[in-house]
């Protein structure tokens, strides 16, 4: 269950205004593309942890850096160490960009694979979720 917060609820409701119809978030300010990031990975995660996680295909195929470089903006480094951490466990480079080798790795793994234990412990971590609220603040002027 996500536990969104209400600052950072109507942060993001936002940025997604801005984001209009176009595909890839990158496209928007850094703090949209934070909010828009940690928002959606964390939402994804606490409903299934990593394998939901690396499962999803972003859009616009941004590297996961893009998301662990979003968590640290906020404060969470915990979390972006672990999905770099995770990241590190793929056996090829650019998961993002081979969606099918990427599923077909992810769905091999025991569930006490390291890689699924690291999304363990992000997934439900209500911090990160009050971090994303304080950044929201500050970068708004509250």
């Amino acid at each position: 269950m996500t536990a969104r917060t209400p600052f950072a609820t109507r942060a993001r409701e936002d940025a997604l205004n801005r984001l209009g119809s176009r595909d890839d978030p990158r496209c928007l300010s850094i703090t949209d593309q934070t909010i828009l990031a940690v928002s959606s990975a964390q939402g994804v995660i606490d409903n299934g942890g990593f394998r939901y996680f690396f499962g999803a295909d972003w859009p616009g195929q941004p590297p996961y850096s893009f998301f662990s470089d979003a968590y640290r903006r906020i404060g969470a480094e915990m979390a972006a160490t672990c999905l770099d951490e995770a990241l590190d466990l793929f056996p090829f480079a650019d998961p993002e960009r081979h969606g099918d080798l990427r599923k077909e790795f992810l769905g091999s793994l025991p569930d006490t694979h390291e890689l699924l234990a690291l999304g363990d412990r992000v997934c439900g971590d209500q911090a990160v979720w009050e971090h994303l609220e304080q950044y929201a603040k500050r970068q708004s002027g509250h």
